[in-house]
C-alpha cells in the first residue's frame, strides 16, 4: 500500500524506537525540546537528523497519523502510546524507502541553530544584490525583521566591493555549493526572490515541484543542510556564505541547566557534592552527566566507569537491544543503571550490529 512522506518518517523513528519510548518522544524530537531525555534519546537512537526538524508537528497530528497507521495495520500498540512497526509496516516502509529513499544529508541536531537564520541573511542579501545591479532601490524586502535587515546592510558594507562583483561572486559560491547530485537544489532556488522575482513560498514550491508539504520540507532542509556540510568543510572556498552563518551564542551545547552541573564539575565537584549545591536530586544529577556525554564528544567517562566494565558493557550492549538497560545489566550485574547510560551515551550515534 501507498503511504505518505511524512508517514515513511514516522515509520522509520518508531522502527528505530521499537516500543522502548512513547509516541510522545517523537513528537519532542520534532520540535527540539531541548531536555535530557529527548536529547538522549536522539542520539541513544540515531535519530539526531530529525531533531527540531518538523516543528509545526502537533500532538494532535500526530496521535491521529498514529490512529491511522494503526488502522491500516502497519503499527500495533504494545501498551499506551507506545507502538511498534508490524510485518506489514517493515514491508510498506521498506518498500517506500526503495522507491523514495530519506534525506541522507539531513542534520538538525547539528543545524537546528543555525537553520532559519541563514535562511533569513540568505534571501534577503540575494534579493537586495539583485536589486542593487540592476540600479533598482524601492522594493518591498523578502525579511522585515529589524535585525536582518541591519545584518545584511552592515554584511554589504563590510565587504568593501561594488555591487556587481559582490553579486557575481554570490552566484558562484551559490551555484557551486549547490552543485550536489544527492540534493535537489531546485527545492531552494524556486524560493529566492531577486530583481521584479519573488519567491514562491513553501506550500507554492511544493506545489510546483510535485512535492507533497511534507516531503518538500524535509527535502528542502536536505538540500540545506549538504550545503552547510560543504561551506563548513571549506570555508575558505565560500567565504561570503560562510560569513552567513551565525555561530550558536553558546558554545556548550547543553540544556541551561546541564550547563550549570558541567561548570561545577569542571571545579571539582562530585555527583553527590553537585546535587547537594544545586538542591537537586542525585539521579537528575547523573542526567545531566549523561547529557554531557553526548552533547561533548571526547567528554571522558572513566570517573564514572572504569574501562574494564566499559569495554564488557559496550560487549553486552552489542549482544542485546542496545537500549534495554535491563539486559544490560543482566549480563553485567555489578554496573549500576548509570554505568550503562553513560556507555551507550558515549557510542550512541554508533550503530551497534
Amino acid at each position: 500500500m501507498a503511504i505518505t512522506f511524512l508517514q515513511a518518517v514516522v515509520l522509520h523513528i518508531f522502527k528505530k524506537i521499537n516500543g522502548e519510548r512513547t509516541i510522545y518522544s517523537l513528537y519532542h524530537l520534532f520540535q527540539g525540546k531541548r531536555s535530557s531525555q529527548t536529547i538522549q534519546d536522539a542520539h541513544l537512537y540515531q535519530l539526531t537528523p530529525y531533531f527540531h526538524t518538523y516543528p509545526s508537528v502537533t500532538r494532535e497530528k500526530l496521535e491521529k497519523m498514529v490512529d491511522r497507521l494503526i488502522k491500516d495495520g502497519l503499527a500495533a500498540e504494545i501498551a499506551e502510546s507506545k507502538v511498534i512497526l508490524t510485518d506489514k509496516g517493515i514491508e510498506t516502509l521498506d518498500g517506500q524507502l526503495a522507491e523514495h529513499p530519506l534525506p541522507v544529508f539531513l542534520n538538525g541536531w547539528k543545524y537546528h541553530q543555525i537553520t532559519d537564520s541563514f535562511w533569513e541573511r540568505l534571501t534577503l542579501l540575494i534579493q537586495v544584490s539583485s536589486n542593487l545591479i540592476h540600479r533598482e532601490r524601492r522594493f518591498i524586502p523578502v525579511r522585515n525583521k529589524r535585525e536582518t535587515l541591519n545584518w545584511v546592510k552592515q554584511f554589504i558594507r563590510e565587504q568593501g566591493e561594488d555591487r556587481y562583483h559582490l553579486a557575481e561572486r554570490l552566484y558562484l559560491e551559490l551555484v557551486t555549493a549547490l552543485d550536489n547530485e544527492n540534493t535537489m537544489p531546485e527545492l531552494i532556488v524556486v524560493r529566492l526572490s531577486g530583481f521584479k522575482k519573488i519567491g514562491l513560498t513553501t506550500m507554492q514550491a511544493a506545489e510546483i515541484t510535485g512535492l507533497d508539504p511534507a516531503r518538500y520540507h524535509f527535502e528542502y532542509l536536505n538540500c540545506l543542510h549538504a550545503l552547510f556540510d560543504r561551506i563548513l568543510e571549506d570555508p575558505a572556498r565560500y567565504p561570503l556564505l560562510n560569513g552567513l552563518i551565525k555561530q550558536p551564542e553558546r558554545k556548550v551545547p547543553l540544556t541551561l541547566s546541564t550547563e550549570k552541573t558541567y561548570k561545577l564539575f569542571q571545579k571539582g565537584y562530585s555527583i553527590e557534592e553537585i546535587a547537594a549545591a544545586r538542591n537537586l536530586k542525585g539521579s537528575t544529577i547523573e542526567d545531566h552527566i549523561v547529557e554531557i556525554v553526548l552533547s561533548m564528544k571526547g567528554f571522558k567517562i572513566d570517573s564514572f566507569v572504569p574501562p574494564e566494565k566499559e569495554e564488557r558493557i559496550l560487549q553486552a550492549a552489542k549482544k542485546n537491544s542496545a537500549k534495554k538497560l535491563k539486559q544490560i545489566k543482566e549480563r553485567v550485574d555489578d554496573a549500576s543503571y548509570f554505568e550503562i547510560r553513560l556507555v551507550l551515551a558515549k557510542y550512541g550515534d554508533a550503530e551497534w550490529n
